[in-house]
């Protein structure tokens, strides 16, 4: 019975054997395949971000030639290197052996789930698609959003937000989606706006002193349009304070 435990033991040991050299000659096999995978994908890794400038470059130059809304270059853009980055994904899944249609066919299986976890980013893509359609907003326009809650000037837009410098300086990034399902007064799309301004003097000042000093005003400053009936110059005194008078100045 001794003797039988160890023939199965040394049996045993030989298979043993016989599969780590198995694992070994086929990992040999396979070492010159992975380290050619492993440089590929190092250098795609690498290299896509060179490309990438690249064709960002050559977007800029054609949309300079063209004149075409440095709005809609700066998504057209944002949504290019989206796209590469997702060539670049499946490039790599396709390097490492993952067959492209098997990748589809798992994302398709997982369609609901994605599209209710991208839910929020596919709404800003359409919103980034309405804006630049209809053409609310330009490179370069001050808004005011939301009675001021968003104010600033309009830098870029992309495939889910939108870049605005506020008055003092600071970089505010908008959902897509806030701009396009809100109210805008876009401030600089009109050539023309009228200033409601208020002017409060003491009962001390004649009134025939400042209403002519207030004119003086208006007729020096050439931004202002004159001899307009609807956009003229209107000065006049609206309101007895307790201690002082209030004159309108709308030009």
């Amino acid at each position: 019975m001794q003797k039988g435990i160890i023939n199965t033991m040394i049996k045993d040991k030989t298979m043993l054997e016989k599969m780590i050299i198995d694992l070994t000659v086929k990992f040999q096999e396979l070492l010159p395949i992975i380290a050619i995978k492993l440089i590929t994908i190092i250098f795609l890794i690498l290299i896509w971000p060179k490309i990438i400038r690249v064709v960002l470059y050559s977007i800029d130059k054609m949309t300079n030639i063209r004149k075409i809304d440095q709005l809609l270059t700066s998504f057209i853009k944002s949504l290019t290197k989206t796209v590469l980055y997702i060539i670049l994904f499946f490039i790599i899944i396709g390097t490492l052996g993952v067959k492209a249609t098997s990748l589809v066919t798992i994302l398709g299986t997982a369609g609901l789930a994605i599209g209710l976890a991208l839910q929020g980013s596919l709404t800003n893509l359409a919103s980034g698609v309405i804006i630049l359609f209809f053409k609310n907003v330009s490179k370069g326009d001050f808004i005011s959003v939301n009675k001021g809650a968003i104010e600033g000037t309009v830098k870029s837009i992309h495939i889910l937000y939108t870049t605005i410098t506020t008055p003092d300086g600071l970089a505010l990034i908008v959902p897509n989606t806030q701009l396009a399902n809100s109210a805008i007064i876009n401030v600089s799309r009109n050539p023309e706006r009228r200033l409601d301004l208020v002017y409060s003097t003491s009962y001390d000042n004649s009134i025939e002193k400042t209403l002519n000093i207030l004119e003086q005003i208006a007729n020096e400053e050439n931004r202002i349009i004159k001899n307009d009936a609807e956009k003229g110059v209107v000065i006049s005194l609206i309101r007895h304070n307790a201690s002082s008078l209030d004159y309108r100045f709308r030009v």
